[in-house]
């Protein structure tokens, strides 16, 4: 009897648990673009002047407020369903939130520890979502997001079996909710010696030996324009239909019809300083924290959803990093966690996390460099102050968060989303965090289509889990994951070959930043060597980055291209103020500014310069 008992169990098990597998890959395989893809490469991108000219003149299906990577993101699963859509962005492209965040590409470890702790389905479900769309992204932009190894130290005895589990259980959700397609090494356990040699900078006294997990980083601006750009090729993908992408487009009010139903937007061109219509059956509102404000122009009764926290983060020498090992601390002084990370060559320190009032480009404060600085020398060998002397850089970023019930601290409300459709038909979308920006745009079209099905007519489902991102493809089509690994791989030894003026240091970062479109700039700066010239001496980038920029990324302002096409403002803001007045003369020259024009450019550059400046916190 007890043996059939057993038999029955084990048989029941067995099957339960094949079947939570077959829905779990079922799941996971939804919404996927087919391997076998054909991508399409156009001899060049819309313009910025042919995309405004779309904007003026046609009606769109959708028009998505906000070109962030959430706006991006819904901006590219509309034109893969074969949608017709308008993106507008006061700014920028990621000039805002994110390109502020901590480059990382993650399920959220501590959300799984809170998770565990307390029992919260929700919290967990938030995790594996999230390290599925982080799979999604490693495998979506194979040049530009890279495997992370992060050293967690343990200092106490109780802490190694913890912090084991936690990893262990964090690794295992990723490997069955991914179905073993995690794109990343599996953890390990490690010693004092070899935790010390892959983070030299740790505090010896004490150590015990540490857990090694791995987490996906990118670059988030170029993250989010590559988002952009791939949604505006005309049949990128099979069906796919360009979107009209514009920055510097500020949306100033809502178009109702007699019904009271949004069906556009008035909005004004900075470039161009001219107001126009953009007419449209649709209207997304993806503006991050400012949604409430974009939400306001549609309508009058609207109750706040989110809350504003403001993420500071500073970036030091390499010499904190030397092994490209990150580090994190487990719980700060107030229960958070704190990264140092390698990123663009530099070291990444971050995040806080403060309740703020909305702005434009929030200032760190005093209290927030302490913390960090004081925090990180608790497992450093080195005095705070000797960090606050090495900052080359800092920036704060604003998140939207969904408010809590009652609970306004910032570090306990959600990084979850929600998706509210008003009753003139906007379709907003609230909260949420980068690695899941893809899986956010997917519930929010899947929304607007029905709420607004009598008015849009999708031609596929969507299909942008996996989607390949411009740049990942050889100009056929093609993609080879040889040519673009990691460091140093066989299409940076073809740049060298175009052009062996480069060093290797430029062809892996050209390589790492445009992918294959990196061979387009080797053969601009060979034809002429003027832009083959460094844009500072400190840096791997160069002149025909701008040229590019400027032709193929719309790029707009020096601005655009010291924070957020390179990343030199993000890593050193001083070295950005240094060459402002180079990159503003070589862009007057191609674009024909103004001297007017010129000088107010460069006096809101030398205004965000300043913001990233630490001297202006700590003197």
């Amino acid at each position: 009897m007890a043996k059939r008992y057993l038999v029955t169990f084990v048989g029941v098990s067995s099957a339960a648990v094949g079947a939570t597998y077959f829905s779990v890959r079922r799941q996971h395989e939804k919404s996927s673009i087919p391997k076998d893809t054909k991508y399409y490469y156009p001899p060049a991108l819309p313009s910025r002047n042919s995309m405004l000219e779309r904007l003026r003149n046609e009606e769109f299906d959708v028009l998505v407020i906000g070109g962030g990577c959430t706006g991006s993101a819904v901006a590219l699963d509309c034109a893969t369903r074969g949608l017709k859509c308008a993106l507008v962005e006061a700014q920028d492209f990621a000039s805002g939130t994110s390109s502020k965040s901590t480059k990382l590409l993650h399920g959220g470890i501590r959300y799984l520890e809170s998770a565990i702790l307390h029992l919260d389905f929700a919290e967990l479900r938030f995790v594996w979502k999230a390290l599925e769309e982080r799979a999604h992204f490693m495998n979506a932009l194979p040049f530009a997001s890279s495997p992370l190894p992060i050293v967690l130290p343990l200092y106490k005895t109780w802490q190694v079996p913890y912090f084991w589990f936690n990893i262990r259980m964090y690794e295992m959700l990723a490997k069955f909710f991914c179905c073993n397609e995690t794109g990343l090494p599996s953890s390990y356990y490690t010693s004092k010696v070899n935790a010390i040699d892959a983070f030299p900078a740790l505090r010896h006294e004490g150590l015990l030996g540490a857990v090694v997990y791995y987490d996906g980083q990118h670059n988030d601006s170029r993250t989010n324009l590559l988002m952009a750009l791939s949604s505006c090729i005309d049949g990128y993908v099979p069906g796919q239909v360009g979107a009209a992408v514009c920055n510097y487009v500020k949306v100033k009010g809502l178009i109702k019809d007699n019904t009271g139903a949004v069906c556009g937007a008035h909005v004004f061109d900075d470039v161009s300083n001219s107001e126009f219509k953009i007419r449209a059956k649709t209207v997304v509102n993806c503006a991050g924290p400012f949604s409430e404000e974009v939400r306001r122009l549609g309508t009058t009764n609207s109750k706040a959803s989110v809350l504003h926290s403001r993420g500071t983060h500073i970036v030091m020498p390499p010499r904190y990093t030397p092994t490209q090992y990150g580090m994190v601390i487990p719980k700060t002084t107030d229960g958070r966690v704190l990264f140092i990370l390698p990123w663009e060559g530099a070291s990444l320190f971050g995040t806080t996390d403060d309740k703020d009032d909305l702005q434009w480009n929030p200032k760190p404060s005093r209290k927030d460099l302490d913390f960090i600085c004081k925090d990180a020398a608790l497992y450093l060998n080195v005095d705070h102050k000797h960090l606050q002397n090495d900052i080359t850089s800092v920036w704060s970023g604003l998140r939207p968060l969904l408010k809590g019930f009652g609970d306004e601290n910032t570090d306990k409300l959600s990084r979850g989303h929600v998706i509210k459709v008003d009753d003139s038909g906007l379709v907003n979308v609230f909260g949420g965090k980068w690695t899941i920006c893809r899986l956010m745009a997917e519930e929010c079209v899947d929304k607007l289509l029905k709420h607004h099905g009598d008015k849009l007519k999708p031609s596929s489902l969507c299909r942008t889990r996996n989607l390949q991102l411009y740049g990942t493809h050889d100009e056929d089509g093609v993609f080879a994951p040889q040519a673009l690994q990691p460091k140093f791989n066989s299409l940076s030894r073809e740049l060298l070959n175009i052009n062996p003026k480069l060093s290797f240091d430029q062809a892996n970062h050209l390589v790492a930043s445009y992918g294959h479109k990196s061979k387009e700039i080797a053969r601009m700066a060979k034809n002429d060597e003027t832009l083959a010239e460094p844009i500072h001496p400190k840096f791997p980038y160069i002149m025909a980055e701008i040229a590019y920029g400027m032709d193929q990324e719309l790029a707009c302002t020096p601005l655009d291209i010291l924070a957020r096409r390179t990343r030199i403002a993000f890593i050193d803001s001083k070295a950005a103020m240094d060459v402002l007045g180079k990159v503003s003369d070589f862009m007057s020259k191609h674009l024909a500014w103004s001297a007017a024009h010129k000088q107010k450019l460069n006096d809101e550059a030398t205004a965000y310069f300043k913001v990233m400046s630490a001297s202006e916190y700590l003197n």
